[in-house]
């Protein structure tokens, strides 16, 4: 399985090239549309939808991005990129906007965040030209624990792959899968319950979608131990689980590592819901 997709990313690295060059100009990036898909507390919480430039007027298959930050810092905005590439090769690409860490809240009014816009997209989802079963969460570092977590734990509702409310598959980049073990995650926490009830690794206790997860195995931050423990669990469980490490890489991806991800998580997707 992991040789195949390899070739799939060789073959997608030419188009993740030429989304480095577009990318340089910023003004290249196409401006979204915005819906609000959450008031809280008489706070508008909005979805940014990048939608496909082919196949319009068709279901196509959904990206749902939650950007990282540890947690309190970031906005929807560091994933235009991304987004954009996403679209232009066949998905819809959507970015979450949700409540970040401080005075008031914690990582677990952010998942609650996460798991409304799910439900938003597959309620909403003849207007958004999506496939309610074919919608995907996407998370880096902090926001990897938050999208995990939609899987893993669970959405409160029946709907997905998994009959969680969940995604119908995973795409984390460095995340933080074991949070118990992250001292930030913990502080952010206290107050709020237990860290392991949102710790993907302690809250996998059964089969989750397929997942992919992209690693630099020179992560101090996130080891990449941690994601292969996770791997290790859910395929023991029966779940699909790849883990491609990324060789000489950190924590932070220079952006020809991130185009590289980008190219090997949408041959991913489309291997899975061919």
């Amino acid at each position: 399985m992991r040789s195949r997709l390899f070739h799939g990313l060789l073959a997608g690295i030419t188009l993740a090239a030429s989304l480095q060059a577009a990318g340089d100009v910023t003004n290249q990036i196409a401006a979204p549309s915005a819906s609000v898909y959450r008031n809280v507390a008489n706070h508008d919480l909005r979805i940014f939808t990048f939608s496909p430039t082919v196949l319009a007027g068709t279901a196509r298959p959904a990206i749902l991005m939650v950007q990282g930050g540890a947690w309190s810092r970031g906005s929807p905005e560091q994933l235009f990129r991304p987004a954009q590439y996403f679209s232009e090769n066949g998905f819809v690409s959507v970015i979450v906007e949700y409540r970040l860490a401080d005075a008031a809240n914690s990582p677990v009014e952010s998942f609650s965040d996460v798991c409304h816009a799910l439900a938003f997209l597959r309620k909403n989802a003849e207007t958004l030209g999506l496939a309610p079963s074919k919608i995907a969460l996407w998370g880096i570092s902090s926001s990897g624990q938050l999208v995990a977590s939609a899987a893993t734990v669970g959405c409160g509702s029946a709907e997905g792959s998994a009959g969680n409310g969940g995604p119908d598959a995973l795409l984390l980049v460095s995340p933080v899968v074991d949070a118990v073990s992250d001292g930030l995650f913990r502080q952010l926490m206290k107050g709020h319950g237990k860290p392991a009830s949102f710790s993907p690794m302690h809250t996998l206790t059964k089969r989750i979608s397929p997942t992919l997860i992209m690693q630099g195995d020179a992560d101090p931050t996130t080891p990449i131990e941690r994601s292969k423990a996770f791997c290790e669990q859910a395929r023991a469980l029966g779940g699909r689980c790849e883990l491609v490490a990324l060789e000489g890489k950190g924590h932070v991806l220079d952006r020809a590592t991130r185009d590289r991800v980008l190219a090997f998580q949408a041959t991913f997707l489309r291997e899975i819901w061919k």
